[in-house]
This record gives C-alpha cells, structure tokens and sequence, in this order.
C-alpha cells in the first residue's frame, strides 16, 4: 500500500516538473514572441517618427515655397505697374527729342529725322520689350548729346536763295554751322537768331578751309578764327 502511495508520489512530481517544464517553454516562446514583437513595435515606432519628422518638413517646404510664390507675385505685378508707367515716360522722352531735332541748327536732318522716326516705330511694336525701347531712346538720347561735344565735316544738300545745291558743312559742337559751296567760292553759317543761312564775307574762307581739314583729319588740331552766332535772348 505504501509503495503504491510513494509510486504515485513519484509519478505525479515527475508529470509536475514535466508541466513546469512545458509551462517554462511556453513562457521563453512568449518571451521570443514579446520581444519580437517589442523590436517590430520600436521599429515601427521609429518609422513613424522619421516620417512625421519628414511630412514636418514637407510642411515647411510648402510654406516656404507658398511665400516665396506670393513675394515673386507681388514683385510681378510691381515689375508690369512699373512697365505701364514707364512706357509713357519713355513716349514723352522721345517727344521731346524730336520737338528738339526740328528747332535745333539743321545739321545731319534726314539721319536725325530717321533715327526718330525709327524710334516712333519701335514703340509701337507690343514684341520690343520696354527695357530695350528705353535703351534705344537714351541711346538717341546720348548720340545727340554727343554732337555737342565733336566736330564734324561732311555733305550734304542745302536750299540758299530757293536753290538746293550740295555743299561741305563744319559742324563745330553745337556752337557752329557752316557751309563752304564745292568750288570754294562762297561760304556761310546758320544764324540762329534768324533761323536761316546767312552768307559770310571772304576774310573767313581760309579760317574755314582749315577747320573743315582739321574736322576731316587732315590737319592737327590748331585755332581757327569763325564767327560764333550770339546766344540766343531768352529773357
């Protein structure tokens, strides 16, 4: 009877150690899986952080680029309001020029009268933008402030006495403008004052000759003696 009892003893430790250990086994399988699972759970985790991190800074690129859009916006419509207010500025400006070709001394009339009218052209024409219209103008502009600093020799045609014939001019700046006939023998200069050409006695022909030479380059630089045209009473 005892051995029966102790034989059970036995056989029930031994199915308890063997549940305990099963029990253990379980609880290491759970153990694997938790951890497991924990890694899966901080990776994920740590997916997510970087993700907001970069949705964040989507976020601010949107903004960033929202006022970026809106400052080029408003620099745009600056840029076209400055565009229609500029443009009649520079229509005036060329009014201006021409008002002073046509009451300035006679001198180069069809090619100051072209560059003008090409000028008028230009501003006509919707494809020229208005950066280059301005340019050209103050281009006009500086060619004729130019002449005021030069002197020049040419030919051209010009009406003394109702009769067109072709002369040498001198252009001397803006202070001077004379004519000298091909054969030499009859010379003048325009006379502001009666806003025509007056002839000029003979003691000035040699004066002339040499400044016409001298404005061609074929002479050096050197004093000549012309009559300047008085300035003009403005009072």
């Amino acid at each position: 009877m005892a051995q029966d009892e102790l034989q059970e003893a036995i056989s029930t430790q031994a199915k308890t150690q063997q549940a305990s250990t099963e029990v253990q086994e379980r609880i290491n399988e759970l153990d694997d899986d938790t951890r497991e699972m924990l890694n899966e759970y901080r990776e994920t985790m740590a997916q997510v952080t970087d993700l907001e991190a970069y949705n964040q800074q989507l976020e601010r690129l949107v903004v960033t680029q929202k006022v970026e859009i809106a400052d080029f916006e408003r620099q745009f419509q600056e840029i076209e309001t400055t565009k229609r207010q500029i443009l009649p500025l520079i229509i005036r400006m060329l009014e201006v020029l021409e008002e002073f070709v046509s009451i300035d001394m006679p001198f180069l009339p069809r090619e100051r009268s072209l560059r003008v009218a090409e000028l008028g052209k230009l501003m006509a024409r919707p494809d020229v933008l208005t950066s280059e219209k301005y340019r050209r103008v103050s281009e006009a502009y500086q060619i004729e402030l130019d002449y005021g600093h030069t002197i020049e020799g040419y030919e051209g045609e010009i009406e003394v006495g109702g009769e067109i014939r072709t002369v040498a001019f001198l252009r001397y700046g803006r202070l001077g403008l004379y004519y000298m006939s091909l054969d030499g023998l009859e010379i003048g200069h325009w006379d502001k004052v009666q806003d025509s050409w007056i002839t000029l006695d003979d003691d000035y022909r040699y004066s002339l000759d040499r400044a016409m030479r001298i404005a061609r380059k074929q002479l050096p630089p050197d004093l000549t003696r012309l009559p300047i045209p008085a300035p003009e009473d403005r009072t």
